[in-house]
């Protein structure tokens, strides 16, 4: 009996998929490290915290240690907390630890080697944008503050952006492995007994 639907040959080593303008997912991640520096930098604080925001920057690249970009971001807080939020800082803060948030989470689906098209950026991107305009404008009523309530608050802030980091951060990580070691299906009792073949065993 013929089907008559068509008949879809598989994939081929020399086929192309097409998908459009896209990204290496290599770009995100050094994204990430130019963000994470850039952010240091402009926070002037000693040169050698920032020799450390880029080391940090680079192990958050490899595969085994993704992890460490929310440790970047924590730095990052705990850098704006000492050099104070004046000057842009904490607007400056605000955009790098949220940039880094969202290129660590795409760094655990998109692998180096893989391609992203652009148009599935584009989401990620609305809701970034979304989220900034929020952040800055709440950051921007507290710096309005007396000058000795602002400061308070924005360590109050930034340590409860380094609680969620960190938090979210471990959460992601357990997913992963959840979803990377999946739990074998219960057996039952029944699958363990071998059926006779060709009268009783």
């Amino acid at each position: 009996m013929r089907s008559s639907g068509r008949q879809h040959r598989p994939l081929r080593r020399e086929d192309e998929l097409r998908i459009g303008p896209s990204v290496p997912g290599v770009a995100l991640r050094a994204l990430g490290v130019l963000i994470a520096v850039s952010a240091a930098l402009l926070l002037a604080p000693p040169f050698g915290w920032v020799v450390v925001v880029a080391v940090l920057a680079l192990i958050g690249v490899l595969p085994t240690a993704q992890v460490v970009t929310w440790l970047v971001a924590a730095v990052l807080i705990a850098l704006l907390i000492v050099q104070g939020p004046q000057e842009g800082r904490a607007a400056v803060v605000a955009v790098a630890v949220h940039a880094l948030h969202v290129l660590g989470s795409l760094s655990f689906v998109v692998p180096a080697a893989a391609r992203v098209a652009l148009r599935a950026l584009v989401p990620t991107a609305v809701r970034f944008v979304a989220v900034q305009v929020l952040t800055q404008a709440v950051l921007a009523g507290i710096l309005l503050l007396p000058r000795g309530g602002a400061a308070p608050a924005v360590a109050l802030v930034g340590a409860a952006a380094v609680l969620v980091l960190a938090l979210g951060g471990l959460r992601m990580l357990h997913g992963r492995r959840a979803s990377a070691f999946p739990r074998p299906p219960a057996r039952s009792p029944s699958a363990d007994v071998q059926p006779g073949v060709g009268g009783r065993s």
